[in-house]
């Protein structure tokens, strides 16, 4: 026999000596009675997928070295997933969630976060997925965050719906300044979340009277509150009868979200009966309004007129950095000086079985003025009445459930021109 082949059935020999004494004394030692009942023979007639702890599958390693001097590679894989589980299980072991994000389309969980603190190294940690139950932890980066939430879309609608969980941290044996961290981070984080994706703004809405009739139908979800002047608030309905409603903070969770308890009547009052009047659609997808004998100015929070309208008082708003100078020159001159738009409030909708089409007075100058089409509500695509809109109002929306009102309107309107030019 070769003196390679001696040396190599040696070594055999004594990996299988250490393996029988290894295993002969843990299964001596061993609390576990399913272990107990192995034994190093047992071992040989056993599968590798019949164990999944990590020290019994080396065994079963070193005991196919010792019978065939290789090691098949379905147990090298299911070594190797074994070790990777448990250093998952490891690393979870130091670290305490303290919150998670949560992402739905209606019913559907489209995405998880989970937040952590590892106690051992005072570092924070996510974890975006799990593996069999173990969440993998990974260092906490907001850019990464950012970019995770931002790219998630709705299979269907506009909507996406943001919540989260705050977990109590009063237990965990860390000094004062670490939980006021914990609690700084797990508020960015929502912060973060909320503008990365427009999506979740879609999802917040203002109050309205079904609110009043059905509010049970509304429990969990995210409002537009007016809670101060000229700010709004994001606060999610937590409690809801026919007598009172409770409020909680969306976007300050943590330690403790700030609640509000508002009376059926008084929550009518203040975010119902207050609300702001359209007075005019203006150029640039700005809006006129009044709110409790305040002018208002209605601008989109997106670009291009896109997202939520925000309104804010006229002066505030003139003062903000969120009106350009062209925007701010038309207001004044044109909408406040000249008067130039058309009034919302007493406008007269017309319909044929093609077209739409509406008619309304101009501030300014008291005439009515036409629009119609596609675009029918902008004051870009208006015209004055004059005999030749007349006649395509009476030939083209005669049907039209509100032509009587609309021309009894302009007669009326008609008349009270002529007598005008008739006095001077």
């Amino acid at each position: 026999m070769e003196k390679n082949s001696i040396k190599r059935w040696q070594k055999v020999l004594r990996s299988a000596r250490r393996l029988y004494h290894s295993v002969n004394n843990y299964r001596m030692s061993a609390k576990d009675p399913d272990f107990r009942d192995f034994s190093l023979l047992e071992y040989d007639k056993v599968t590798p997928e019949e164990v999944n702890d990590a020290k019994r599958l080396g065994f079963m390693k070193q005991l196919q070295l010792a019978k065939r001097g290789y090691v098949d590679k379905n147990l090298k894989l299911q070594l190797v997933a074994a070790k990777r589980k448990e250093r998952f299980i490891e690393q979870d072991h130091k670290i305490v969630p303290f919150g998670n994000l949560r992402v739905m389309e209606g019913e559907k969980l489209v995405a998880m976060m989970q937040l952590g603190f590892d106690t051992l190294n005072e570092t924070f940690c996510v974890a975006y997925r799990n593996h069999e139950n173990i969440p993998l932890w990974k260092p906490y980066d907001t850019v990464r965050l950012e970019r995770y939430f931002g790219a998630l879309h709705p299979e269907m609608g506009n909507k996406l719906k943001l919540s989260h969980i705050f977990f109590d941290i009063g237990a965990l044996k860390v000094g004062q300044d670490y939980k006021l961290a914990i609690c700084r981070v797990y508020n960015d984080a929502v912060r973060q979340t909320f503008h990365s994706n427009t999506y979740f703004q879609n999802s917040i809405s203002s109050p309205k009277e079904d609110l009043l009739v059905n509010p049970k139908n509304y429990f969990g979800q995210q409002f537009y509150l007016s809670l101060s002047q000229g700010k709004e608030t994001i606060m999610t309905l937590t409690e809801a009868t026919d007598l009172y409603f409770v409020f909680q903070s969306f976007m300050e969770t943590a330690p403790k979200q700030e609640s509000i308890y508002f009376e059926k009547q008084e929550f009518k009052k203040r975010f119902l009966d207050s609300g702001i009047i359209v007075l005019a659609h203006l150029k640039h997808g700005l809006r006129l309004g009044v709110q409790n004998g305040t002018l208002q100015i209605g601008k989109h929070d997106g670009a291009n007129g896109k997202g939520r309208l925000r309104w804010e008082n006229f002066e505030s708003r003139m003062q903000s950095g969120s009106l350009s100078a062209i925007e701010k020159y038309y207001i004044s001159k044109e909408v406040i000086s000249k008067k130039n738009f058309l009034v919302e409030t007493d406008a007269i909708s017309l319909k044929s079985d093609t077209n739409e089409a509406s008619l309304k007075k101009h501030y300014g100058t008291g005439k009515w003025h036409f629009l119609e089409g596609k675009h029918h509500r902008s004051a870009m695509n208006s015209r004055p009445v004059d005999d030749s809109v007349l006649e395509h109002i009476n030939r083209t929306y005669s049907r039209s459930t509100n032509f009587q009102t609309a021309l009894a309107k302009l007669q009326k309107n008609q008349t009270i021109q002529t007598a005008q030019v008739k006095q001077q």
